[in-house]
């Protein structure tokens, strides 16, 4: 199954579950590059969410964290840091709050809602939620990033290896078995 990475959305808004799982990858900037679309994520997504990793793994109880750094992407161009706006971001912000959304996600909906951008995320409620509310918006996962960025910058087999690897242990991410690239996912990490 290939997968090109194309949007009627000019920009992506990035939640904080990808964030986390592309800057574990230790390929982030790799994999920006690799899609035309310009990738924002909200200023509060920065501050308060997105914060840290595991530095070695998850299921090692000593594993320190390391703190995510995303200010060298956003100085070099590659992602856009963007807060809600207008009147009517804030309100479609508390609405979605109230449906018991995370306030990242909620303040990530709101803009992409507001401004016609697809939307990155992983998490389940919220990809149901926003596919319901809002299905001209496309939503995009971190396996369809990571596939988009094998197939258009293609990385090492070891390289693909440990990147997947790196996503599953720093940022505890398991691509669901229901997921589209479930079994290519399982099938790099062999």
């Amino acid at each position: 199954m290939s997968v090109k990475i194309t949007t009627h959305h000019d920009y992506i808004i990035l939640d904080a579950c990808v964030i986390m799982n592309l800057y574990a990858s230790g390929q982030m900037e790799d994999i920006l590059s690799a899609i035309k679309e310009t990738f924002t994520v909200a200023i509060y997504v920065v501050e308060i969410e997105a914060l840290s990793i595991y530095a070695k793994s998850k299921s090692d109880v000593l594993s320190e964290k390391e703190m995510v750094q995303l200010q060298p992407l956003i100085d070099k161009g590659l992602l856009l840091a963007v807060d809600l706006e207008s009147e009517a971001e804030k309100a479609s912000f508390l609405a979605l709050s109230a449906q018991r959304l995370d306030d990242g996600e909620a303040i990530t909906m709101a803009i992409a809602k507001h401004r016609n951008w697809a939307v990155a995320t992983d998490d389940r409620r919220a990809i149901k939620f926003f596919s319901y509310q809002y299905g001209h918006i496309q939503i995009i996962s971190t396996p369809e990033l990571i596939k988009h960025w094998q197939e258009s910058k293609k990385p090492e087999p070891k390289v693909l290896y440990q990147t997947l690897v790196d996503i599953e242990s720093k940022a505890n991410y398991l691509v669901g078995k229901k997921h589209p690239l479930y079994k290519w996912w399982q099938m790099c990490k062999k």
